[in-house]
């Protein structure tokens, strides 16, 4: 049973991880460019802080999930839970890890450019892993979640699993699979976890 106080930490882990996603995605894609590959090093370190908000609001929303759509008697939505939180820890060890190799005095064989690349080839699983997440969170729900909520869940999950698979397999060229991911990640996520939200926030 989910308590007052888990309640109001899911309602601002959720505000928190909107506005780094979308945070996020307008320095990545529009301060910083698309044409930016590796390690920034004058924006690292700030697009690095704000991944670290974005990973820790990410575990802590999952994590209440599970409390407030009663994952103890739902396990495939437990499985989810765990697998998710268990990945996005994996990912939260990418987010500063570039700027501390960046910065540091010692020298290492491994770059901040070579670390951020394999955090965001990382991205894609971690994707997966969430959007199977979204899905059984939909499945779970009894009226938590508002109406278009559920419909917003399900567009998300089933829409990014099916762009990722094609991905994955080479099946989807980067002119379709941009948009799908500006889609599916700044667009229908974000709205998701407003969902969430409000399911968090209604007494």
């Amino acid at each position: 049973m989910i308590t007052q106080k888990e309640r109001e930490l899911g309602s601002r882990f959720a505000l928190i991880n909107i506005g780094a996603t979308i945070a996020s995605f307008v320095i990545l894609a529009f301060v910083i460019g698309p044409d930016q590959t590796g390690y920034d090093e004058s924006l690292g370190p700030i697009t690095n802080l704000i991944g670290l908000a974005q990973g820790l609001s990410f575990l802590g929303i999952v994590r209440l999930s599970g409390k407030l759509f009663n994952s103890n008697e739902n396990p495939l939505l437990a499985g989810a839970v765990a697998v998710a939180y268990g990945t996005a820890v994996v990912g939260l060890m990418f987010t500063l890890t570039p700027t501390f190799i960046a910065n540091g005095f010692y020298q290492g064989t491994m770059s901040a450019d070579m670390v951020t690349d394999l955090g965001f080839a990382l991205n894609f699983t971690q994707f997966l892993i969430g959007a199977l997440w979204v899905s059984q969170v939909v499945r779970a729900d009894s009226g938590q979640l508002p109406s278009w909520g559920r419909n917003v869940g399900n567009a998300q999950a089933y829409g990014s699993a099916a762009v990722l698979l094609a991905f994955y397999f080479g099946a989807i060229g980067e002119t379709l699979f941009v948009p799908a991911l500006v889609l599916f990640g700044i667009v229908l996520y974000p709205l998701f976890i407003f969902g969430l939200f409000k399911a968090f926030a209604d007494q």
